[in-house]
C-alpha cells in the first residue's frame, strides 16, 4: 500500500529525477531490500511517467540490468526516456566498477534506439547516489 501511495506522486506530470520526492520514492521501493534489485522507470519524451518494472532474482551483491527485456518494454510503451535504479544492501551508496560498466553498456545500446538514459541511481538504506550527479556519464 505504501508503494502504491508513494507512486501517486509520479503520475501524470513530468518528473525530475533529481528531486527529493523522487529520491524518497526510490528509498521506499529499494532501501530496505536485502538482495540487489533493479528498478527501471519509463518516461515519454516530456518526462511524464509511463511505467516502472522491478527485476529481482539477482545475488546479494550483484546487479544485472535485463537489457533485452528493458528495451522490449520501452518499445512496447513507446518510452523515450528511462531511469535506472538499484540498491546496494551492503549500505554503500556508491557505484561499483561493475555498475559503471553495466550502465555504460546499457547506454551504448539504448541511445542509438532513441531511448535516452537520464540517470542511474544507487540506493543504500536512506541514501541515494546519482551517477549523473557524480559525473560518471
Amino acid at each position: 500500500m505504501a508503494e502504491a501511495a508513494s507512486r501517486e506522486v509520479l503520475l501524470g506530470v513530468p518528473i525530475a529525477s533529481d528531486t527529493s520526492a523522487f529520491h524518497r520514492y526510490l528509498v521506499t521501493r529499494l532501501g530496505s531490500r536485502r538482495e540487489e534489485c533493479v528498478l527501471v522507470f519509463f518516461f515519454n519524451e516530456e518526462g511524464v511517467y509511463i511505467a516502472e518494472d522491478i527485476y529481482t532474482g539477482g545475488k546479494r551483491s550483484e546487479c544485472r540490468i535485463p537489457l533485452r527485456r528493458t528495451v522490449r518494454r520501452a518499445f512496447d510503451l513507446d518510452a523515450r526516456r528511462v531511469v535506472l535504479a538499484h540498491n546496494h544492501p551492503s549500505g554503500a551508496a556508491r557505484p561499483s566498477g561493475c555498475d559503471i560498466a553495466t550502465t555504460a553498456q546499457f547506454r551504448q545500446v539504448v541511445e542509438p534506439l532513441e531511448i535516452r538514459l537520464d540517470d542511474h541511481f544507487i540506493v543504500a538504506g536512506n541514501n541515494v547516489a546519482s551517477m549523473r550527479m557524480l559525473g560518471i556519464f
